[in-house]
């Protein structure tokens, strides 16, 4: 078992912090004030930004490529708002008014990433990178949505030429880390270490950089050294008491070293911290089928379901638990569901083959091991199944 990551799409955008840094001055300005409002408090007085920079857009004797700043501007106050179609429409007259525009493409693309809407956001930062090709900003973002879209190789890509551009861009320097983390977990293919180097290196460029150590000490847990990963997680932990990751990447340490009751205590302070974090409750889920507490850890997988109804490994998890209580019926209706959210999940094809093959359906069976072998040729559990069923 393994705790989770934080990641692009489980924690507040950081990248968001560098949007707001990306200004624009107007080349000329009627109304120094108007303008310094305009794009000064986009993110500390969004209101005011969007008023002021309304007056400007409405002044026709502004220059089009001013009005394109303010749009741009308005933007950013909206982005900041969480008002991510007015954004999107600003950035896209922005665009309209200046073709060239590599920051309002990448801008529009951030609020499309935010709307999940992944292959315009990519599209975005696509022309962004054609019109500057030594944008980081949107390579790193580009990396981050190829990376929740489960293209792998692709984000790996992207966030090392960001990296190449900015050797001291931390946030890609994280963002890859967890691209790493997230295919060898999901496709079993890549390596912890390239993680934990990724994840070393932010702490060496930010010391203080909480999430780091986090997820560097779930990726120690992952590949089974918890006793590296422990002190990672109680370093988040002091850097911040109520950093509710800090304590799931200790539950998870305890869970390895069966710990149990000190993992459920973490599992539930963060669940505590933060109610609305789907793997919180898959680690507690976890720890009571660890402990044999079949019932309890249902609850909690149900619980994740109900955070995130996209949630494929709480399903495969519920799943085993069912299959624990020979209830194998439920069990391959979750793997199902499971297989149906994420076709590429070797592990949900296996536990579903060995619950066929507990109720004696022996030709279902294999076609399980057989899709999970055809997807991951080095997986052993299909290997041996198949063996032990002559298939």
């Amino acid at each position: 078992m393994e705790a989770h990551l934080l990641g692009p799409s489980r924690i507040p955008l950081i990248v968001g912090v560098s949007l707001f840094a990306l200004l624009v001055i107007p080349a000329f300005a009627a109304d120094q004030a108007e303008w310094q409002n305009c794009r000064a408090n986009t993110s500390t007085n969004p209101d005011q930004s969007i008023a002021s920079c309304t007056r400007i857009i409405g002044d026709t004797a502004e220059t089009p490529a001013n009005r394109a700043k303010a749009y741009f501007n308005r933007g950013l106050a909206y982005s900041s708002k969480k008002d991510y179609d007015r954004a999107i429409a600003d950035y896209s007259e922005a665009i309209k008014l200046d073709p060239t525009y590599s920051r309002a493409y990448a801008n529009r693309g951030f609020g499309y990433y935010n709307k999940k809407d992944y292959d315009r956001a990519i599209a975005d930062f696509s022309e962004a990178i054609r019109l500057d090709p030594k944008y980081a900003w949107a390579y790193a973002n580009r990396g981050s949505i190829r990376t929740a879209k489960g293209e792998f190789d692709l984000a790996i890509a992207d966030l090392t030429e960001a990296i190449n551009l900015d050797p001291k861009y931390v946030w890609a320097w994280f963002l890859r880390g967890f691209a790493q983390h997230e295919k060898i977990r999901i496709t079993h293919k890549g390596g912890w270490d390239l993680a934990i180097a990724d994840y070393s290196e932010v702490i060496k460029l930010d010391p203080k950089y909480i999430l780091a150590y986090a997820n560097r000490g779930i990726v120690y847990s992952s590949k089974g050294d918890y006793d590296r990963g422990l002190p990672d997680c109680s370093e988040a932990i002091k850097l911040d008491p109520n950093f509710a990751s800090g304590y799931n990447c200790r539950g998870g340490a305890y869970f390895g070293k069966k710990d149990y009751d000190r993992a459920i205590a973490d599992f539930s302070e963060a669940i505590r911290l933060n109610p609305k974090q789907q793997v919180y409750y898959l680690g507690r889920g976890n720890c009571y089928y660890g402990k044999g507490d079949y019932d309890r850890s249902i609850v909690d997988y149900t619980e994740a379901i109900k955070v995130n109804p996209k949630y494929f490994e709480a399903f495969n998890k519920r799943g085993k638990a069912y299959a624990a209580k020979r209830d194998y019926s439920r069990a391959i209706a979750d793997y199902t569901e499971a297989i149906r959210l994420d076709p590429n999940y070797v592990d949900a094809y296996n536990n579903r083959g060995i619950a066929y093959k507990a109720l004696k359906r022996r030709a279902e069976a294999i076609a399980d091991f057989r899709k999970a072998l055809s997807i991951d040729p080095t997986d052993q559990t299909s290997q041996n199944e198949l063996r032990s069923l002559g298939g």
